[in-house]
């Protein structure tokens, strides 16, 4: 209870509030006034990263450490790379994009670039997962899914992701195959809940069982998009809150409080519903390299900082001791924890230390 208050005042804080550099609040008598507990490592967490499909810009000025690659191509060579470092950081599986069939020329590329990478000579030493991505099917509050029949697609494309649920490196929970839901909280139907079960119900009767994660956008309250998952997904998570409006000082400069109020919140509330919160964490942010008029903050790689969000990630996780990095290698955004030529594996090492027993 003492955390919805913190995170009620903090919302009322950063819907009202915003502030200069010169505005910044300081420490004392505030939600903020408290040390954010060390936990420790005493057993592994189950960490997934985003793997991201790119077109490397012009604008990126890290260098991988294997060299600079083509992101759009599946290339079992460098993912062969990959999953040695990925086994580095001890991550456990990778998380790859597939669009809706509902847009065959999408849901093409995409297959094409996941079958390639798992042609991979290692590709079997690490797990991986599918995140889910309709936003082809154009849905909106007046274009529901049912409105625009296509319920059947949806049902469809999960389907379609058997052959990967037959792999023997297929990422489960519990012996449910895990699927990843982008901006879950933009599935506009009529009722989520019914739409969700219609779909697993589907899948059970072809043998398989779903542990299904939603994510939302960052820094957005719990309950605003309940109805999209309550009885619908078994999990939650956020996009990044490492993505910054400018005008936020405040969260900039204690961004390790406001997150880690946000987060149990957020764990405390979606546990109620029986869903698990699962944080998503990165090491770094700079969506100016694609965007330059990006109203949001250049977080630039600090060690301290990330391992900082990383005890917040462990502190808020619920009992599948789920971690999601954003990302594993996405340079455009400067969200990678993939080796590069400056750091090293430093943070591929990070992400060992803060999540695994040795």
């Amino acid at each position: 209870m003492k955390t919805i208050y913190k995170f009620l005042s903090l919302l009322i804080f950063l819907s009202i509030f915003s502030c200069t550099e010169d505005d910044i609040t300081e420490p004392g008598n505030s939600i903020l006034d408290y040390d954010i507990p060390q936990i420790p490592v005493t057993s592994d967490y189950r960490v997934g990263s985003r793997y991201v499909r790119f077109g490397r810009l012009g604008s990126v000025v890290e260098t991988p450490s294997i060299g600079i690659y083509n992101g759009n191509l599946g290339d079992p060579i460098v993912y062969e790379e990959h999953v040695k470092q990925a086994k580095t950081a001890g991550i456990d599986f990778f998380i790859f994009e597939m669009r809706s069939s509902n847009n065959m020329s999408q849901y093409n590329q995409d297959i094409s670039f996941i079958n390639g990478l798992l042609t991979s000579s290692n590709a079997n030493e690490l797990k991986f997962a599918i995140s889910y991505n309709f936003a082809n099917m154009n849905l909106n509050n007046n274009n529901r899914i049912e409105g625009r029949n296509l319920v059947s697609k949806f049902i469809e494309d999960f389907k379609l992701m058997i052959p990967y649920f037959e792999k023997s490196n297929y990422m489960s929970v519990d012996g449910k195959k895990l699927v990843y839901i982008t901006n879950a909280f933009n599935l506009f139907s009529n009722d989520n809940a019914s739409l969700y079960q219609q779909m697993r119900a589907e899948l059970r009767s072809l043998g398989f069982e779903l542990f299904i994660i939603g994510d939302q956008q960052e820094w957005t309250p719990t309950l605003r998009f309940d109805f999209r998952f309550v009885n619908a997904v078994d999990a939650v998570t956020h996009k990044t809150y490492a993505l910054i409006n400018v005008n936020q000082y405040d969260v900039l400069n204690t961004f390790h409080k406001f997150t880690d109020i946000a987060f149990n919140y957020h764990k405390e509330t979606w546990n109620k519903y029986n869903i698990e919160y699962v944080p998503t964490i990165s090491p770094s942010i700079n969506i100016r390299l694609q965007n330059p008029g990006s109203p949001t903050f250049v977080i630039e790689k600090n060690a301290q900082w990330f391992r900082d969000f990383c005890n917040i990630a462990r502190r808020a996780t619920g009992s599948s001791k789920l971690i999601i990095l954003d990302s594993f290698n996405n340079w455009n955004n400067d969200t990678q924890v993939e080796a590069a030529e400056s750091y090293g594996e430093d943070y591929l090492k990070i992400v060992r230390e803060e999540f695994k027993t040795n």
